[in-house]
């Protein structure tokens, strides 16, 4: 038997403009913050439409680059919570052969982990999270070794 528990937390999000006021290359410049936190409370699962408040920014002027840091402080994407587990029955058939039955379960509790929200101020979406990665996977393999 194996099993592995993965528990992370989310990666830092950073804010771009959806239009590049400062012409300077690398794309967009960032939003300007009102000076409040973007931070909402309540389980992700209840913030799908709106997991930060979006309301606390706005475009800057043009030739600015905005007044937001590089990633928000007090803001992170979920993170991925997994449980994977795996059984294996080894049989010896003759002396030279093994046959092994294995059967896995990836994201054996079936969590679901959303991914990150829409960062482009501007954009359609933004502040909302769209999607999620795979859900629970079971496999079942015979090996025959000899």
């Amino acid at each position: 038997m194996n099993g592995v528990t993965i528990a992370q937390r989310g990666f830092p999000l950073g804010l771009t403009t959806s239009v590049n006021q400062t012409s300077s290359y690398g794309g967009g410049s960032r939003p300007n913050n009102d000076g409040t936190s973007a931070a909402l409370s309540g389980p992700v699962e209840s913030r799908l439409n709106r997991y930060f408040d979006v309301s606390v920014f706005s475009q800057p002027p043009a030739f600015t680059f905005g007044n937001l840091a590089r990633t928000l402080p007090d803001v992170r994407a979920p993170g991925p919570v997994t449980f994977d587990f795996s059984v294996f029955k080894n049989t010896r058939i003759a002396e030279r052969y093994n046959v092994q039955l294995r059967a896995e379960a990836f994201n054996a509790l079936n969590h679901p982990n959303f991914g990150a929200p829409t960062t482009t101020f501007g954009a359609g979406g933004f502040g909302s999270i769209g999607g999620t990665s795979a859900a629970r996977l079971l496999q079942l393999a015979l090996k025959l070794q000899f």
